[in-house]
């Protein structure tokens, strides 16, 4: 049975019906894929949980819900039991999620898509993944850390072996906003595990730059949660090359 991104969703927030919730679990135990994008979702649920539940207690901005007021068609009212008297607007999750979607990444993001490096845009999405495209498609597949092309627009960081075996490698864009992240290579693609802004940092002497010390703190900790034991050295990381990144 193939579940949704949204049914995985649902899962990782614990909305899932028990019949529901116990016959995906019954499929994470059948396949190692389907509990990995089980697994993501509970990370990046986790993370958005840390960083944003202090918002959780603060009103919604009158501004912001007479925007949304005025620009939305009338609904009808959901049927809510009162418990207590009303109270100030809060933050939900589905609103988080939708600001989040439209203004974090946006801004973020917004200028890979409306000014990509040379090559295309770097970021694209498939079956509700984030994938590496373009220049940084073609770096995290052919660059090596210890050997990268001068100017190019991309930096690649460390390489490893991550814990389900497959590799990963950390990447920073050289753009007036960096961005820096941890791909992992996923059948023909390198699916993005974590995006982060970071200052520009000059690379380390002949290019390599073997630790993480440089690093956005979120984008450090995924990668430590991430891989199963040391950085590749140069040598590991061409044979990794050489054989397509594959397992």
């Amino acid at each position: 049975m193939s579940y949704s991104e949204e049914t995985l969703m649902a899962y990782a927030d614990g909305e899932l019906d028990p019949a529901a919730r116990a016959a995906l679990e019954a499929a994470m135990a059948a396949d190692p894929g389907l509990a990995r994008r089980v697994a993501r979702h509970q990370a990046l649920r986790a993370r958005l949980r840390a960083a944003l539940d202090p918002v959780l207690d603060e009103p919604l901005p009158q501004r912001l819900l007479e925007s949304v007021r005025g620009a939305a068609a009338p609904r009808p009212a959901a049927k809510v039991i009162p418990l207590k008297r009303p109270a100030a607007p809060r933050w939900s999750w589905p609103q988080l999620g939708a600001l989040a979607a439209s203004l974090v990444l946006g801004a973020l993001l917004g200028p890979l898509v409306l000014h990509p490096p040379a090559g295309g845009g770097a970021l694209i999405t498939r079956d509700g993944e984030m994938l590496a495209g373009g220049a940084l498609a073609r770096a995290l597949t052919e660059e090596l850390a210890s050997n990268q092309t001068p100017g190019s627009p991309v930096e690649i960081g460390v390489s490893f072996r991550a814990r389900d075996g497959g590799y990963c490698r950390s990447f920073q864009l050289r753009e007036e906003q960096a961005l820096a992240g941890v791909a992992c290579r996923e059948h023909d693609a390198w699916r993005l595990e974590v995006l982060a802004q970071s200052p520009a940092q000059p690379p380390a002497a002949g290019g390599y730059r073997p630790a993480a010390t440089a690093l956005p703190p979120s984008v450090a900790r995924t990668l430590d949660e991430l891989r199963a034991g040391e950085a590749l050295d140069a040598s590991a990381e061409a044979a990794a090359r050489a054989h397509g990144w594959e397992r």
